[in-house]
């Protein structure tokens, strides 16, 4: 056994003395990191040549010694590696969880002479059809944006990159497994993958079924009934029914790529064993908002002919043309559908200013459409501009939402009309001609012409926009996503994708909160009717609430005692917030910085959703007491009062409210460096910014926030500073009403 200042190593085999013979030979042992060290992957290094190598085989005897929390460490490997006769210097490196490779230990072996060679090894299966389909679609989207892709280096770049044979182990009899999902690419969203596959053994049930990418973790897939034509692939054994298996699989977005998926048996007896292990080349819902270079019929052939010709060079083989038809049918009709045809499309300027005096030019009569009313940033940001313009010009307010919930008091106080309007025959029409006419059934339910301003707020609200249009009414276009269209609604219906992108033609202004924000909608205007007015920040009502309440009174609802420190994240509970990885963020950071075992750690905004549910069990798999999920609540403030420190984690933001109300509260802000985050807080002035999903990241920088409380202080103050100048109601609400009054002065 071997100490090193990061892990316990040992090597089982070959054993001291011995002389492999030249050639292939498979070296196995165990690795165990030591506290506050992580590790997920293991590679040996002879020379020049990289071996990946199997870590993560379940050791029950290794957790007993250690004394671990599992009855097994996932710490033994198989490394093989191939010997040149004579000494050889083989130097095993480990990846940490923060994506690094690390040599733990350098094993010297002197092989013997090589054997008779056998016969020549048959050639790897070929890369499946639907995985060259889907790296032809990823060699599109990386070359979006240039006029003159050079398409052998970018095919040479992604054939290197894609990992072949993607399979390192296949399922040992008794074991029979096999999962199309991941493949050999695959799309990881907001830092999770979609497992689809099946396993079962030949004798005995399989009780569960786990997977992890990064081994902090595993996480267990649900049974989904039989497997279409396993059960008659394998008619001997009667437990080949029943045997689908999916579910989702974290993976943060620091560990490199190809990311290294484990699949993991329990048996009855509580055995476990490890099946399958899988190397994905993960893309990201960032790649696909790239969209696709312009179109032409010779693009696409380009890059499909090039891609080909990459892999023959790397000896990779491709099935055949029969069978890449099919699969590449649907990448050609994306394609074919999302590529730009031309540069941006001119408009929004449909008239000309026809009043001077800016008091001539108020609406009097303003119709609002939102998605919803429910208590999210967007809605909000409707209802609040909508209260300002009610106290600046008095106008008559009606709301159209698809979706009524608990913003209606406010607008009712207001002495808005409300009118809730069936929004699914928009959503459901697979055709241009069934958009018109669910366009025209709203028409008929809501009259567009009575008003001097329409609000379309959000992407979800585009038909607003056409409906402006048919009324012959100004319209303003609020955007708040950080996305664009195609990628906003994907998987959704695809029909309505032109006409959200001609939206943006059509708008009189388009307003967009930050300038990364605008950027994913370039090619859809000339820009002449885009406008950047960023979100505000109603100061004086914060500060006059937080006044009202005691601290301590708060901290001790929430249960705290006066020396413990509160972390909260306060948004939505959604994969696009992040909040499972910011979870396994905070065990990674106890298990480094134990003082961290006596800090509270909160989610504020639980629903009842898949990705709710799957949060709670990711709970349940930590174990740690100190964190916790509450519903989501209409009194926020309450937990920025009691609060220490302030995370967001979210993958998507343009300008998310709940950073600006932490800096109304001076709370020390670490945030994920997404989208209209650092136009907000700038690293290292008035937050701690981490690249989204970085689990590593994002403990370090709550390790350096809790243990630095002076430091930490400094930033909440220097944040509270910059709100103070630039983003509160009184400075922000005049540009808006500004921007509405010259909207509503274009004659359509």
């Amino acid at each position: 056994m071997i100490e090193t200042p990061h892990a316990t190593f040992h090597l089982d085999a070959p054993a001291p003395g011995d002389t492999p013979p030249a050639g292939r030979t498979i070296l196995r042992g165990w690795l165990v990191a030591k506290p506050g060290a992580h590790f997920v992957d293991l590679r040996a290094r002879v020379g020049q040549r990289v071996f990946p190598g199997l870590y993560g085989l379940p050791r029950p005897d290794l957790a007993a010694f250690f004394k671990a929390r599992e009855p097994r460490l996932l710490a033994a490997f198989e490394q093989p590696v191939v010997l040149a006769p004579g000494p050889n210097s083989i130097v095993l490196e480990a990846c940490t969880l923060a994506g690094e490779w690390l040599a733990v230990h350098t094993v010297a072996l002197t092989a013997g002479p090589a054997p008779i060679p056998p016969n020549p090894t048959t050639e790897h299966a070929p890369l499946r059809a639907v995985e060259f389909a889907r790296a032809v679609q990823l060699l599109l989207r990386r070359a979006a944006g240039e006029s003159h892709p050079d398409w052998p280096t970018l095919a040479t770049e992604l054939a290197a990159a894609l990992p072949h044979p993607s399979t390192a182990r296949f399922a040992h009899a008794p074991f029979h497994a096999h999962f199309d999902e991941p493949a050999a690419l695959a799309r990881g969203a907001f830092g999770r993958v979609n497992l689809i596959g099946w396993l079962f053994h030949e004798t005995e049930a399989v009780r569960r079924v786990f997977a992890t990418f990064d081994l902090q973790t595993v996480q267990e897939l649900k049974p989904a009934g039989d497997y279409a034509g396993v059960p008659e692939r394998f008619p001997q054994f009667a437990s080949a029914k029943n045997c689908r298996w999916k579910g989702f699989v974290d993976c943060p977005a620091q560990l490199p790529q190809p990311r290294t998926l484990r699949l993991y048996a329990e048996l009855a007896d509580g055995t476990w064993h490890l099946c399958n292990v899988q190397h994905t080349l993960l893309w990201d819902v960032e790649t696909e908002k790239r969209g696709y270079p312009r179109f032409a019929h010779a693009t696409f052939l380009h890059a499909a002919w090039a891609l080909h010709a990459a892999l023959r060079r790397r000896r990779v083989p491709v099935e055949s043309l029969r069978a890449l038809l099919p699969e590449l049918r649907p990448v050609w009709q994306s394609f074919h559908a999302l590529a730009p045809r031309r540069g941006p499309s001119l408009g929004g300027l449909s008239g000309e200013l026809y009043a001077s005096d800016p008091a001539q030019a108020d609406p009097r009569r303003l119709l609002l459409v939102t998605h919803n009313l429910n208590l999210e940033g967007a809605p909000l940001f409707l209802a609040e501009f909508a209260a300002f313009c009610r106290r600046t010009g008095r106008p008559e307010i009606t709301v159209v939402t698809g979706r009524d919930g608990p913003l209606r008091p406010r607008y009712e106080q207001l002495g808005a009309t409300i009118r809730v309007v069936d929004l699914e025959p928009l959503a459901r029409a697979t055709t241009p001609a069934a958009q018109n006419n669910a366009l025209r059934a709203v028409l008929r339910a809501v009259d567009f012409a009575a008003c001097d301003l329409v609000v379309a707020n959000t992407l979800a609200s585009y038909w607003a926009i056409h409906a402006a249009r048919a009324a012959r009414r100004p319209s303003l276009f609020y955007i708040h996503e950080s996305t664009t269209p195609a990628a906003f609604f994907h998987g959704r219906n695809p029909a309505a994708l032109p006409g959200i992108e001609q939206a943006f033609a059509a708008a009189t202004r388009v307003s967009f909160l930050t300038a990364a924000t605008r950027r994913y909608y370039t090619a859809f205007s000339d820009g002449a009717n885009y406008r950047i007015t960023p979100g505000w920040i109603d100061l004086r009502s914060l500060d006059a609430l937080r006044a009202s309440r005691r601290r301590d009174d708060l901290r001790q609802r929430l249960g705290l005692a006066p020396d413990e420190r509160l972390v909260i994240n306060l948004g939505t509970v959604c994969d696009r917030k992040g909040q499972i990885l910011f979870a396994r963020a905070v065990d990674l950071l106890c298990r480094r910085y134990p003082a961290a075992e006596k800090v509270r750690f909160l989610m504020v905004g639980a629903r009842d959703t898949t990705y709710d549910h799957d949060l709670a069990a990711q709970l349940g798999i930590l174990g740690r007491s100190n964190i916790a999920v509450l519903p989501e609540s209409e009194d926020a403030a309450a937990f920025y009062g009691a609060a220490d420190v302030f995370v967001c984690s979210s993958f998507e933001e343009s300008f998310p409210r709940v950073i600006l109300e932490a800096m109304a509260f001076s709370l020390p802000i670490i945030s994920s460096a997404v989208h209209g985050v650092p136009e907000i807080v700038r690293h290292d002035e008035e937050a701690v910014l981490v690249p989204p999903g970085d689990t590593w990241a994002l403990a370090e920088a709550l390790e350096q926030i809790l243990a630095q409380p002076t430091w930490a202080a400094q930033l909440g103050q220097r944040a509270r500073r910059r709100l103070e100048q630039t983003f509160t109601t009184e400075r922000v609400q005049p540009l808006h009403l500004a921007l509405a009054r010259e909207t509503a002065a274009v004659q359509v």
